[in-house]
């Protein structure tokens, strides 16, 4: 079985509970199919940078999942006969990491900002810089 991001873009009028049914019949799905779900995200309501079927706001949902290539196709045959559902698209990955359980310490932060700050060089003193152009200048 492979890896797979499913990214979804709901109608901007559909309520939680509507994207929820949409998300567990698609769990559903996979599940039908031997297959399990990774991952679920909702980003919540974003601005298109154009406008999808007359619509320019939008419920953004993403999972990430573990199926067989036959659950795609019945995912993708329920997708296209729901209406609430604008845009959706398959990635498949290479493998998942999981990086929201890894919590970030202060120390870690810290240690990047150390790595990531370039050291100044020596610039030479004023006084120098004032002497050779007085010397230029007596020339």
């Amino acid at each position: 079985m492979r890896i797979y991001e499913l990214c979804l873009i709901m109608h901007n009028d559909t309520t939680e509970e509507q994207q929820d049914q949409v998300l567990q019949a698609i769990a559903e799905i996979i599940a039908r199919h031997s297959g399990s779900v990774l991952k679920t995200e909702k980003w919540g309501k974003k601005n298109f940078k154009y406008v999808i079927k007359k619509q320019s706001k939008g419920h953004y949902c993403f999972l990430v999942f573990e199926a067989a290539a036959e659950a795609l196709k019945e995912i993708e045959r329920s997708i296209m006969y729901n209406e609430s559902i604008l845009r959706y698209n398959f990635i498949r990955l290479e493998k998942f990491v999981d990086t929201s359980s890894e919590p970030v310490s202060a120390e870690s932060t810290a240690e990047t900002k150390d790595v990531v700050e370039p050291e100044t060089e020596d610039v030479t003193e004023p006084e120098t810089v004032e002497t050779e152009q007085a010397a230029a200048t007596q020339e």
